[in-house]
């Protein structure tokens, strides 16, 4: 039996304790050794600085032991078991530290999360849980949850996105993309169960007509149907089929707190799948940048779409390190190989709650009309309107109401006593000086278990409140000034 060693390394030190750790453990070659520590090298440069680290082994890994168990195992190949964990911390921290009561709240407060490194060389970067702030770059907000983890004995709460690199022989991108969304829903939402590897491929072996292991990547229907079989409501999107609002509605997704997975190629032969989970905090200028969509109502109306805005979204890649910044038109940005040149995304997948009835496409079609109806009533007068889509539960809706919205309180418990499903879908009315002060001036709610166009719940124009019981608008008017955008789904 090996005795289990944790050493707290400073970031200087951690290249070459790995180096060392590699070597002395799995008795690998100097070549191999080397090969492995240059791609843990490429993933920790865009590491911030200074950070600590706690590097224990051996880890049993229930990723990569799932995979041992079911394919390394049976190969004549000297495998390991075992894994390596590496948690990381911002701030200097000490062996005496895990030991003292008192030290703890320190070192919860200073955790970041942990990655693990897996005995498949040179491939052997496995799951991580890291916060955004472990990167150089961490302006945006993304889908975020919480993994209850260890590191030298004591409790964590690593927060973040789930994220995996592929060995090439048991799991590939689509297979990382699928445990990657169920891995995040599973540890946020108690509907949803975690899933193994081998319980992906125990999936979809029920559809595929050939073998799984040695994996040679997913087809878009098969993600689809693992996904189907893991509980969610699947929605896919080609890019032929929607045309110039495909990039819109795939934002609209991500607004809305739903990763998704896309998939990408170009005419050089690539083919990749992938996760976007998130977008940049949007500065001034992007903000003044969006353009007027439509004009209506005779002139009198011109009406623009949050989602034009020029910004980098966030990509969960398994050949980087996660949270890859760049834009939904040039996906492979992040590349520096020329043979990914020119991709584009050609289709994407929704995970959807199942009783989500009404889809994206149809929640803005929707809103927009009522956007010009309302002001051809005369219930607002604003000429410029930015309109924002997105989909949230009532539950969370109602606490940013309570808590979080800055309305008055005649608007404020007219929302609260506001009968709403599950689900609406929220469309927030502003323009380009209130959003740049994260505020809106209207909302229009409506029913997103409810697939029929007659979907809206209730609005909140300027100083009037509508709600729809199902034969009949109910109308007040209220005093209202601008209150806070919603602002709980990517964080």
């Amino acid at each position: 039996m090996i005795n289990i060693t944790a050493l707290v390394v400073s970031q200087g030190e951690l290249i070459d304790k790995l180096k060392q750790l590699i070597f002395d453990r799995y008795k690998v070659t100097a070549d191999v050794a080397d090969s492995s520590i240059a791609a843990i090298s490429d993933y920790v440069k865009s590491f911030c600085s200074p950070l600590w680290f706690v590097i224990e082994h051996p880890y049993v890994d229930k990723f990569y032991r799932d995979t041992y168990y079911n394919y390394y195992s049976s190969k004549l190949g000297d495998y390991s078991r075992d894994s390596i964990r590496v948690s990381v911390f911002s701030e200097e921290i000490s062996d005496e530290q895990f030991r003292s009561e008192n030290q703890v709240t320190r070192l919860r407060n200073t955790y970041l999360g942990f990655f693990t490194i897996r005995p498949t060389f040179p491939s052997v970067i496995g799951r991580s849980v890291l916060s955004p702030y472990v990167f150089q770059n961490n302006n945006f907000v993304c889908c975020k949850t919480g993994f209850n983890v260890t590191a030298n004995g004591v409790k964590f709460n690593a927060i973040g996105f789930p994220h995996s690199s592929q060995d090439a022989e048991t799991i590939t991108c689509a297979e990382t993309t699928i445990w990657s969304i169920v891995e995040y829903f599973s540890h946020k939402y108690p509907i949803y169960k975690p899933v193994l590897p081998s319980h992906i491929n125990a999936a979809i072996n029920r559809y595929s007509v050939e073998r799984l292991i040695p994996s040679k990547g997913l087809t878009a229907t098969l993600v689809s149907y693992a996904l189907k079989e893991f509980g969610f409501s699947v929605k896919i999107y080609a890019k032929n089929a929607y045309g110039a609002d495909f990039d819109l509605l795939l934002k609209t997704y991500i607004e809305s707190g739903i990763p998704i997975v896309g998939a990408m190629s170009n005419n050089l032969g690539i083919g990749h799948a992938f996760n976007i989970i998130g977008r940049e905090v949007p500065s001034d200028a992007a903000i003044d940048s969006i353009p007027v969509a439509e004009i209506a109502n005779d002139g009198n109306l011109h009406i623009s779409d949050y989602y034009t805005m020029p910004l980098n979204y966030v990509f969960i890649d398994d050949n980087y390190p996660p949270y890859q910044m760049t834009t939904i038109n040039n996906p492979s940005g992040y590349y520096t190989n020329p043979k990914w040149q020119g991709c584009e995304i050609s289709m994407f997948i929704a995970p959807l709650y199942p009783k989500i009835y009404l889809e994206a496409d149809t929640a803005r079609k929707l809103a927009n009309s009522y956007i010009k109806r309302f002001q051809k009533l005369g219930i607002f007068t604003r000429t410029e309107v930015i309109a924002k889509t997105f989909l949230t539960s009532s539950r969370s809706y109602k606490e940013y109401i309570a808590l979080k919205s800055g309305l008055e309180k005649d608007a404020q418990e007219l929302l609260m006593s506001t009968s709403l499903p599950k689900f609406i879908w929220v469309t927030e009315l502003s323009d380009k000086d209130h959003l740049k002060h994260g505020k809106c001036f209207g909302v229009i709610l409506l029913d997103a278990t409810e697939p029929k166009q007659e979907g809206v719940v209730a609005t909140l124009l300027e100083g009037t409140y509508l709600s729809y019981d199902f034969s009949k608008f109910e109308i007040i008017d209220i005093p209202l000034h601008p209150f806070s955008v919603y602002n709980s789904n990517l964080k």
